[in-house]
């Protein structure tokens, strides 16, 4: 993007952070819940904070998408809206989140669009870096080296994912298996009588288990599924 380009859209950046404020002044319910309807059509990136305050935090600056080293995240166009353009999604489920262990789109971005919990819950301890060339009473000791990015199951839900009983083919008869294993997250993505399910009160979204897939149409899908959806929100399953 030009710095031109940029200029303009911190420009409009403005005017829409002006407007919201008027928006949320005259208690506009109506307008606000448009805002949450239209980010039910993309998927933002792992830790993003409630939508309208990611449009008017964000200053669609790119750094994300510099710095996502799988790729899997991209400007939205115009004709998602003026509102939206150039603010980052992700490319689920063409692409996976692959929950990095570091977090780098989130440590990227200096708006605070993607953003930790002010009050992380207690991390996961990590192994410390080895030292080249260092005596071993000179590393780390792992008893006080604590990892201090949120673990991948604590990332807030970005999206479901969920099972198509008609087109998954171990519901049909065949056997399979490809995504067996493909869950990040231990516990979510399950298996009865050789069957999978999805467990959506942990599911976070990542497209992991629909990039292992292998049907045509996927027969796992990700999505912001509402309780309109013909689905269970136990196991994550349409049919």
């Amino acid at each position: 993007m030009s710095d031109q380009s940029k200029t303009q859209l911190m420009d409009r950046r403005s005017f829409f952070k002006s407007s919201f404020s008027k928006i949320a002044d005259i208690g506009s319910e109506h307008a606000l819940k448009k805002v949450e309807h239209n980010a039910k059509g993309w998927i933002r990136p792992p830790f993003a904070i409630n939508e309208l305050d990611f449009l008017l935090n964000c200053s669609r600056c790119g750094e994300c998408i510099k710095a996502c080293p799988h790729q899997v995240i991209f400007e939205l166009p115009l004709h998602r809206g003026t509102v939206a353009v150039a603010t980052p999604a992700m490319d689920i489920p063409n692409k996976a989140c692959e929950l990095c262990c570091d977090w780098p789109c989130v440590t990227a971005c200096k708006d605070k669009a993607l953003a930790f919990p002010a009050k992380q819950p207690e991390l996961e301890r990590a192994e410390p870096p080895i030292v080249e060339g260092a005596f071993p009473d000179e590393q780390a000791d792992p008893a006080t080296h604590i990892e201090s990015f949120p673990a991948a199951n604590q990332c807030p839900p970005m999206a479901i994912a969920r099972v198509n009983t008609d087109l998954c083919m171990p519901y049909s008869g065949p056997e399979c298996g490809a995504c067996f294993g493909s869950c990040p997250i231990e516990n979510t993505l399950t298996w009865h009588n050789e069957k999978p399910s999805i467990k959506v009160d942990t599911c976070v979204g990542c497209g992991q288990c629909v990039q292992a897939c292998i049907t045509m149409p996927k027969a796992i899908e990700v999505g912001h599924f509402g309780p309109a959806d013909s689905q269970s929100t136990e196991t994550g399953q349409i049919s």
